[in-house]
């Protein structure tokens, strides 16, 4: 029994040690486990042994301002974060989950370059602009602020100052490794998504953070699972004061984990009718409209997938979730959707996963924007030839969109009564139609 004011004396078992340098030496990790088990305490202590190159970013970090801090030019601004946490950690009497981390002087302290990275990152993870502006228009010498989407950053929402916190944190070159806590804080489920797509992408870690090494999250969000590299997921567990740590090791173990994150309830799944892979946005936001419309009483999951890879890699996680594709009846419920660019073999290589031939939906034209509602385009775009797309642009009868607007247009003006495309009804809905009914 410890007093009121004394610091239990939590330690990692002896067994785990070889089970540290692996997550010392590795570029992800993620940490699961449930509330008080020693997560936060294992980043704390993990931060704290490998020094002054490791940053700690706290569950405590939202934060609100509407004018940018000076920059002062500090040598010692590493050293100084790293004294101020070390004390912190080891003087603190109780659970204090704050950071030295404030955005606004973080923000002010990136060089030019990575201010440019951070508006690069927002408007790629968010489709949100981010301009540093002068308080006085005609004046380059009145302090300066942050324009979110033409108004001042402190009017966004905390989520959207969350996520600034931590892409502003990851740029920070001082440091080549960050323990986070929490990844998942105030961030809605579809930006988690972003954010994890965003950090796992190679070309993008090469791009906007090549002076990261290792990257520790403590998370209890299933997005933030690394699901490529299973040996990558640890579990944490305590007894008594004794942390101990568990490298998932097979589909089976990381399937447990998930599972674990989902609050070990099948309900929480929502098994849906069918379960839609597409390619993009565009496609997702599309086929989403037209099976709700189609199906307004059915549950339906359209998840877009953006590469051949990504597509493979939610249907093993579908094949672990089912044991065996082959033989579970979502077999016939699981569809793909491919443009006509794809790799050769992508088809084969779904089949040999399970997933049944008639299930792939191929387009003969690259791109969905050529199936959507003839009228509906028609009305967008005037009567006319067949649409035309250049990279991004969908063009006819000399008016122009974007594809991220077209969709949006699309979808606002399709209704019960809009009658689909043949070939999307002939090649998709028809094969949909049993299965969404049952």
């Amino acid at each position: 029994m410890y007093l009121y004011d004394q610091r239990p004396g939590t330690h990692v078992a002896d067994s785990c040690a070889p089970l540290l340098q692996v997550i010392r030496d590795s570029e992800y990790i993620v940490l699961v486990g449930r509330n008080n088990c020693g997560k936060s305490w294992l980043l704390k202590t993990l931060t704290q042994s490998w020094g002054q190159s490791a940053s700690y970013l706290g569950p405590a970090r939202y934060q609100n301002f509407n004018l940018l801090g000076y920059y002062t030019p500090n040598r010692n601004r590493r050293n100084e974060r790293w004294r101020q946490f070390n004390n912190q950690w080891s003087s603190q009497h109780e659970n204090i989950d704050n950071s030295p981390v404030n955005l606004q002087q973080a923000v002010a302290e990136l060089s030019d370059i990575q201010r440019q990275n951070l508006v690069e990152i927002i408007r790629i993870l968010l489709g949100v602009t981010l301009e540093i502006r002068s308080t006085v228009e005609d004046n380059s010498m009145s302090q300066k602020y942050i324009s979110c989407a033409g108004h001042n950053i402190s009017y966004t929402s905390s989520g959207f100052r969350l996520i600034a916190t931590l892409v502003t944190s990851l740029l920070d070159t001082d440091y080549d490794t960050f323990l986070i806590d929490e990844p998942e804080l105030g961030i809605s489920p579809e930006a988690q998504g972003q954010l994890a797509d965003f950090l796992f992408d190679r070309a993008h870690r090469a791009k906007y953070f090549s002076h990261i090494k290792t990257i520790v999250f403590a998370t209890h969000s299933t997005v933030f699972l690394d699901r490529k590299h299973l040996q990558n997921n640890f579990t944490v567990t305590k007894v008594g004061d004794e942390v101990c740590l568990s490298q998932v090791q097979t589909q089976a173990d990381f399937n447990k984990v998930h599972f674990f994150l989902l609050g070990n309830r099948f309900e929480t799944l929502y098994l849906p009718s069918l379960i839609v892979l597409v390619e993009g946005k565009c496609d997702d936001k599309f086929v989403s409209r037209a099976l709700a419309l189609r199906y307004p009483n059915a549950q339906i999951s359209v998840i877009p997938a953006n590469s051949d890879d990504r597509i493979k890699e939610v249907l093993a996680v579908a094949k672990g979730l089912f044991s065996d594709l082959q033989k579970s009846p979502y077999r016939d419920r699981i569809f793909v959707i491919l443009d006509s660019v794809h790799s050769a073999t992508l088809p084969d290589q779904l089949v040999r996963m399970g997933l049944p031939a008639e299930n792939i939906v191929k387009w003969p034209k690259n791109g969905i924007e050529y199936y959507y509602p003839p009228e509906v385009v028609d009305q967008i775009f005037g009567a006319g030839p067949e649409i035309t797309i250049e990279g991004d642009r969908v063009s006819r009868n000399g008016n122009t969109y974007t594809k991220a607007e077209l969709v949006e247009k699309v979808i606002t003006l399709m209704n019960t009564a809009s009658k689909m495309h043949p070939v999307f009804e002939e090649k998709f809905l028809l094969l949909a139609d049993a299965k969404a009914a049952g």
